[in-house]
């Protein structure tokens, strides 16, 4: 006698094909990672990237900049900013959802890039709630150039307006881009 549910099978493939695809998929992401311009006057570019994870891979934790949230940094994300030179505090907000290390005391010097990681960690504890766990690491640019390359830029779009009439408009809220067909496939 054969004991095994006829459905079982099939679902044990399905899930593996979709395992595999996913796999697939997402070793195939090509890097995105452009460096920022060195700009004296905006002051050092700080890195801020959290490699891929499926650890905490839902949670976004809030990076604050000398006691101010800038932005939520997801997984298998990078941003960047520029601080002047001094002593900067950055840190991550704590939630009641997950637990955040220290605040990262940075002391910036001008021209200089700076490469901080969010790292992540998930305890399972048996007699009480998993405790997740958030917290920055200051690493080398060629360890960091090495782990941003798989990540994605979650930063603002950067817009730059190449006809200088385009950037003054006409005032009349009238615009060429508002008329076109998205879908015609001509720009």
């Amino acid at each position: 006698m054969n004991y095994s549910k006829p459905g079982l099978h099939i679902v044990r493939q399905i899930v593996l094909l979709s395992a595999v695809l996913v796999a697939t998929a997402c070793s195939n992401k090509a890097s995105t990672f452009v460096p920022a311009a060195q700009d004296a006057d905006k002051g050092s570019v700080v890195y801020i990237y959290r490699p891929s994870s499926s650890t905490n891979f839902m949670m976004s934790p809030k990076v604050v900049i000398d006691g101010n949230e800038k932005f939520k940094i997801g997984s298998g994300d990078y941003r960047y900013v520029y601080l002047q030179s001094g002593r900067h505090t950055l840190g991550l907000n704590p939630t009641d959802q997950y637990m955040t290390d220290a605040a990262l005391e940075l002391t910036v010097e001008t021209d200089e890039s700076y490469y901080l990681r969010v790292n992540t960690s998930l305890k399972f504890e048996p007699d009480s709630m998993n405790t997740r766990r958030f917290w920055f690491e200051q690493v080398t640019e060629k360890q960091a150039l090495e782990e941003i390359g798989d990540t994605g830029y979650a930063g603002p779009i950067q817009q730059t307006i190449a006809d200088p009439a385009e950037e003054a408009g006409t005032g009349d809220g009238f615009s060429v881009d508002k008329t076109r067909d998205p879908f015609s496939g001509k720009d």
